[in-house]
């Protein structure tokens, strides 16, 4: 069953529905919460498409092939991260016959190991640590690439982009959001603000 969701949802927007139904603790509405991120996924695509549009245009044509060949390779790496932190998640809830879900192990917001005994609830939050650590040196290292090759003109056009891009996925996410939680009177406006600003965070990072 795993499989069939994974083949027909986007991960993303599995992430998003289990962070959600965990922050909102709207467990039950995890599978109709999948559905409603799709097409905010296909959305954020769009935005990053054209963040990366936005390279191209703004910088030479030698300093955008550089910088979005850095990107890729980060993406690739937290990718690489992403996968092993959630294999070895994998096999540590397997031991209690238990499934981790389809949270990301990069979201600081992910909840608590519950039914693992304290010992491999430690060894859970480590490996989510660990993963998180790794990926936040690996940005410092790209972003100190791309600050040696550009001026800072270039440097402050491109925080504009991506802040226009953040503001396209919290856009999108506030309507799906919205939409999914329209029926859920007890969900306060506070909640939903807190967690759109944990989404935001968590589709950033997944670009």
């Amino acid at each position: 069953m795993e499989a069939v969701i994974e083949r027909a949802v986007p991960p993303l927007a599995l992430a998003l529905a289990a962070s959600t139904s965990s922050q909102l603790r709207l467990e039950d509405l995890e599978p109709e919460l999948r559905k409603r991120f799709i097409p905010a996924v296909a959305a954020l695509d769009d935005a990053d498409r054209a963040y990366r549009r936005t390279i191209e245009e703004i910088l030479p044509r030698d300093s955008a092939a550089a910088i979005l060949s850095a990107m890729a390779a980060f993406r690739e790496k937290v990718h690489e991260a992403r996968e092993r932190a959630l294999h070895e998640l994998a096999e540590l809830y397997r031991r209690y016959d238990r499934a981790y879900g389809w949270f990301d192990p990069l979201d600081p917001s992910t909840p608590p190991a519950h039914g693992l005994s304290h010992a491999d609830g430690t060894r859970a939050a480590a490996i989510a640590d660990r993963a998180r650590s790794g990926v936040d040196a690996l940005r410092a290292q790209v972003n100190e690439t791309v600050t040696k090759q550009l001026e800072p003109a270039q440097i402050d056009a491109l925080i504009n982009a991506k802040r226009r891009r953040r503001a396209i996925f919290e856009s999108a996410l506030k309507q799906t959001l919205e939409g999914a939680l329209a029926s859920h009177v007890s969900v306060t406006s506070s909640e939903v603000f807190k967690t759109l600003a944990q989404l935001t965070q968590v589709a950033d990072a997944w670009y």
